[in-house]
């Protein structure tokens, strides 16, 4: 991909673990996240984010795209499900999340796993084994991809279903786990058009964040941008821009 984004934008958390507490008053975060059926539309970063990547007219308007953070501790999920739902109030085409986190499946986790179709099998229709979150918005888990849930196929595999998804949904977006956790961001971005990647505010480091983006860049795989996570006091941005 000839263009390449720069994608520095600065997100409050709209969506994060809930908070339960014990019989001794002690908070503990509870497994579960939320997020607003009519969501985040009216965020304007969100919005600028949407607009600049998958609503261009450039005629390498990237339509699958990774979601990846840096350590186990990431908010791709989070910044994935909110550019979706964005994108789904703002074209008239077939959105699909695609939940890749087998680890942690924080999206299906997000929207209720309970609407995902029991069947998984192959030779069932894609869009069989995907659930409608609302509208144009639909949610694949990690059994689209993984029918086993241990572990990604093969790339030749991936593919197949990635072609698959895209015959059907205009947008496919695919939410991974951390670059050191795992190599799913990089077998996953060989397979879509580009990754973006999410660091946290706070708790990413700088070092982590560049190697995380020389991981990616080694691997071939195009990066649309950097987005920045959850700030609450002031960093510079020209910190980020110069990773």
């Amino acid at each position: 991909m000839s263009r390449n984004y720069e994608l520095l934008t600065e997100f409050e958390s709209e969506v994060g673990p809930t908070e339960s507490r014990d019989a001794n008053g002690v908070a503990h975060a509870a497994s579960k996240t939320v997020v607003p059926s009519a969501p985040a539309a009216g965020d304007e970063e969100m919005q600028q984010l949407v607009r600049r990547i998958f609503l261009s007219t450039d005629e390498n308007t990237p339509r699958a795209v990774v979601f990846c953070g840096v350590d186990a501790q990431n908010s791709s999920s989070s910044v994935c499900a909110r550019a979706a739902w964005a994108l789904a109030v703002h074209n008239r085409g077939r959105v699909c999340l695609v939940d890749a986190n087998l680890r942690s499946p924080r999206l299906s986790s997000m929207f209720e796993s309970a609407l995902l179709p029991m069947v998984a099998a192959s030779a069932t229709p894609i869009v069989e084994r995907c659930g409608q979150i609302e509208g144009n918005l639909w949610l694949a888990g990690p059994a689209v991809l993984a029918p086993n849930r241990t572990t990604l196929p093969p790339v030749e595999e991936l593919k197949e279903v990635l072609l698959q998804l895209r015959s059907v949904f205009d947008y496919v977006l695919i939410d991974v786990p951390g670059t050191n956790v795992c190599g799913h961001a990089q077998l996953l971005g060989m397979v879509a058009d580009a990754a973006i990647l999410v660091v946290e505010a706070n708790n990413t480091r700088r070092l982590s964040a560049r190697n995380a983006q020389q991981t990616l860049a080694a691997a071939g795989i195009p990066l649309l941008g950097t987005v920045l996570h959850n700030r609450s006091f002031p960093i510079p941005a020209g910190l980020y821009r110069r990773l």
